[in-house]
């Protein structure tokens, strides 16, 4: 049986601030640590804020003893200032099925999937910055008030400049101002209190969106460093 080829590239491009992945093939575990290097280095040329896209459509499977290593250099880069992550996939192949089990049973930040290269540099150009990488955060419970009620919901995603809440609560409408309150990890394990205002900016499928109001830079750091440190612990059973 002929060997089945793999190709894994890491390209930076210093003046956009972006650096760009190819993973093709099958992909073991060693394939995946050589690649964490290429990251490492190609990431160390770029400014906090950069984004990552990585082209997915010619990969073929992911070796399950390569999830450890995938974990790894997601958390990595997201703590090196990564602002929007950009899958490129070809929905028929089964890797994409693997990473969206893979993403659903852990917590980690919450990409975009896009279907062309073409695509994914449109979404980039146009996009409006977020304040931040969203994470999608499991089983975390979330507190909020409005003038009218005082209830909890469950987080969907996350960022520095907004969150996702699903509930059953309807008493909720776009332009209420909301005060929501969560508890997190920093990186001693020790669980930190956020008390973070804002408004509804919009609703969504089972719950809302909100947009916090302006965080004062410490609040923020600690925010994106705790956001970080909650994709390196418990996944889904």
């Amino acid at each position: 049986m002929a060997k089945t080829e793999n190709n894994l590239k890491v390209r930076v491009d210093m003046s956009r601030n972006r650096i760009y992945c190819t993973i093709s093939g099958n992909i073991s575990k060693t394939d995946l640590e050589k690649f964490f290097t290429d990251v490492r280095f190609g990431v160390a040329d770029l400014k906090p804020g950069f984004s990552m896209v990585t082209d997915l459509t010619h990969c073929r499977i992911f070796h399950l003893a390569a999830v450890p290593t995938f974990r790894k250099i997601m958390h990595y880069i997201a703590n090196q200032g990564l602002q929007e992550v950009i899958r490129v996939i070809n929905p028929k192949n089964l890797v994409f099925k693997q990473i969206l089990n893979l993403t659903s049973q852990i917590q980690s930040y919450s990409p975009m999937y896009v279907n062309t290269l073409e695509e994914a540099e449109d979404k980039l150009d146009a996009a409006v910055k977020r304040a931040g990488l969203r994470f999608q955060i499991i089983n975390k419970s979330i507190e909020f008030k409005t003038d009218s009620i005082s209830s909890e919901g469950q987080l969907v995603d996350i960022s520095i400049g907004g969150c996702a809440i699903r509930t059953d609560e309807t008493e909720i409408s776009p332009g209420q101002m909301i005060q929501t309150q969560l508890s997190l990890a920093n990186k001693k394990s020790e669980t930190v209190d956020f008390d973070l205002d804002g408004n509804v900016c919009r609703l969504i499928d089972g719950g809302f969106a909100v947009a916090f109001s302006e965080i004062e830079s410490s609040k923020r750091e600690l925010l994106q460093e705790c956001l970080v440190q909650e994709t390196r612990l418990t996944t889904r059973s």
